[in-house]
């Protein structure tokens, strides 16, 4: 149980806090404050006792950023994915660690992690610095709750503007050239069912044949790719709604039972095959999306088409549906984002065009014939 009491030394009088310390199970005094008139440390005693009364005094703590962050992680890892658990704790032992570790984590102040994000303007992308925060303000929000700290100081902090990232995307008369060049090469599939169901390319590269239904003309995704200590695996998808199945066009369904009838015959001649994965490397492993991104960089070279990145086809896919008047709603569910909130976000410059599109087109209705204006 905590204790506070005020001590005369000299001509002031001090408030002493007086609590067990949990490390060394001791009891210790802490200096709450020195004052040269007694009932003003009258008043800053009675405060203290309130605040021990409320529950919201922290107790001196002698735990240190990193000890705190690394022991956070650890725990909080059971919430992320392989991939973002791994980005998260590079994050840590590169930049956060170095720059914050040594500061008590009790003593935290927001000038501290201001001065952290200032230091890496310019150095690190803002979308970058967002997750460096993202970090912290999980962080801190956990050492809240523990009462190890007064607040989180992450919300005073000013961050720097993310530039608007304008995606390169392909018309129809792009996407037309494309399929031609890479028609019966390795890259064909992959970059048909990115053009024709959106789909990333970790998404691809986890697609197994169970996930085709060739009677209902439907493709499941329910893994993806991701590398972990050097090796590619597969896994569950980050976001539930990640997880779908969606109608597909009855051309893409004839490619993949055209594809798994070339399989079959080639494993009857002895062939060795992968059992499950439609796209594996010579190996029989599963296919990192770097990897895919990679080839398809060089493709577009050698055969001198626009540059535009693999996971660009799905950008295209979705511009397309927008252009053809698909619902929102079904675009949203069809590519797997969490909410039609962020498909707006995204492709906000594609609904903009649209919007004028309406605009005209209640113009014709409203003041067509005599009605025109002008």
């Amino acid at each position: 149980m905590s204790s506070v009491f005020i001590r005369k030394r000299s001509k002031n009088y001090i408030v002493y806090l007086e609590y067990l310390d949990k490390e060394t199970n001791k009891k210790k005094q802490k200096n709450m404050g020195s004052y040269p008139l007694k009932r003003d440390a009258s008043r800053r005693l009675n405060e203290v006792k309130e605040e021990i009364y409320k529950e919201e005094l922290l107790l001196p703590n002698e735990m240190k950023m990193e000890e705190f962050i690394l022991d956070f992680l650890e725990k909080y890892k059971v919430n992320l994915s392989i991939t973002t658990y791994k980005v998260y704790l590079r994050i840590c032992k590169k930049y956060i660690i170095p720059l914050l570790g040594d500061i008590k984590l009790s003593d935290i102040r927001p000038i501290h992690v201001q001065n952290y994000v200032d230091d890496l303007v310019g150095i690190l992308t803002p979308q970058t610095i967002r997750i460096h925060l993202n970090i912290l303000n999980l962080a801190f929000k956990r050492a809240y709750r523990l009462k190890l700290i007064k607040e989180n100081v992450v919300q005073f902090i000013e961050v720097p503007k993310n530039k608007k990232f304008k995606n390169e995307i392909y018309n129809a008369e792009d996407m037309r050239i494309l399929l031609e060049k890479c028609h019966k090469t390795s890259l064909e599939l992959p970059i048909i069912i990115a053009s024709g169901l959106g789909l990333r390319i970790s998404e691809i590269m986890g697609l197994t044949w169970n996930n085709i239904d060739f009677n209902d003309f439907t493709i499941t995704v329910e893994k993806i790719t991701v590398r972990d200590e050097g090796k590619v695996i597969l896994k569950e998808p980050k976001t539930e709604s990640s997880v779908r199945t969606i109608s597909a066009p009855k051309e893409i369904i004839l490619m993949l039972k055209q594809l798994k009838k070339e399989r079959l015959a080639a494993k009857l001649k002895g062939e060795k095959q992968h059992r499950e994965l439609i796209f594996y490397d010579k190996n029989l492993e599963p296919i990192a999306p770097d990897v895919i991104s990679k080839k398809f960089k060089y493709f577009l070279e050698v055969n001198n088409l626009k540059h535009i990145r693999f996971h660009d086809l799905r950008h295209s896919h979705v511009t397309m549906l927008i252009d053809a008047k698909v619902p929102l709603k079904v675009i949203s569910e069809r590519v797997g984002h969490s909410s039609v909130n962020t498909t707006l976000n995204i492709y906000s410059h594609a609904l903009k065009e649209m919007d004028q599109e309406a605009s005209d087109k209640i113009s014709n209705v409203l003041f067509s014939g005599e009605r025109k204006m002008g």
